[in-house]
């Protein structure tokens, strides 16, 4: 078992203070608070994307990344889950935040439990976070958690015209925090040393084809439903 979790933030918000960095600095929270609960170390380290927007616009461009941006890379990879969080513009992620995900190796991302998050001035933006960032993470064959968090204006106390959630955004954190920290003690995302001394996560040591497979590439990540019910 992980002796100590380490969680990486990640927050695109354009502005300071910004309610992205504020749901982003909520789920932090409260993911600590689950992964704690049963006495484990937790570290959480939170990145503001928007102090490194040069840096990510010219890994694009040059495709070489300076400094600066390697650290932010190599956080990532240590991560032993991501919270990233985004504004919904023009019903997608903040271009700061998709240029990110564009400047970086897309390897980064294979097997790592990502918790989702999004914001935006009202809930008719709230469709965004499954229809265009949910599926992005799922390209990349990151474990998303099942429970996205979308809060609204209206979800920090500014409900005017009633438009905040049924639910408390409290309680969508909550249940998005407590199933990363489910995910997170079953082992998904954990990194394996391997007999060659690379690694690998346990979801691709489970769902790579036998010797002699002749199983597509593309699918070798591939885990029978039996194998993700507990069945097998």
């Amino acid at each position: 078992m992980t002796s100590t979790y380490r969680i990486l933030a990640l927050t695109a918000g354009l502005s300071t203070p910004s309610s992205t960095r504020m749901l982003t600095d909520q789920l932090s929270r409260e993911a600590a608070a689950a992964l704690g609960a049963s006495g484990t170390e937790v570290e959480v380290r939170t990145v503001e994307l928007r102090e490194y927007a040069h840096d990510i616009t010219d890994a694009l461009l040059t495709r070489f990344t300076n400094e600066r941006l390697s650290m932010v890379i190599e956080q990532v990879r240590a991560a032993d889950a991501i919270i990233a969080v985004t504004p919904v513009f023009n019903v997608g992620p903040s271009g700061l935040f998709k240029t990110f995900l564009d400047a970086v190796d897309i390897e980064l991302w294979k097997g790592k439990p990502v918790l989702l998050g999004a914001t935006a001035g009202t809930a008719r933006h709230s469709l965004a976070i499954d229809y265009a960032i949910r599926p992005t993470f799922g390209y990349l064959k990151a474990e998303v958690v099942p429970t996205v968090v979308f809060a609204a204006s209206a979800d920090f106390g500014a409900d005017a015209e009633g438009q905040a959630d049924e639910q408390p955004l409290a309680a969508r954190v909550r249940r998005a925090a407590g199933e990363l920290a489910i995910m997170l003690r079953a082992g998904i995302g954990a990194v394996e040393d391997t007999a060659d001394g690379t690694e690998e996560t346990a979801q691709e040591s489970a769902g790579a084809p036998a010797a002699g497979s002749t199983l597509d590439a593309e699918f070798a990540d591939f885990v029978p439903m039996g194998k993700l019910l507990g069945r097998d």
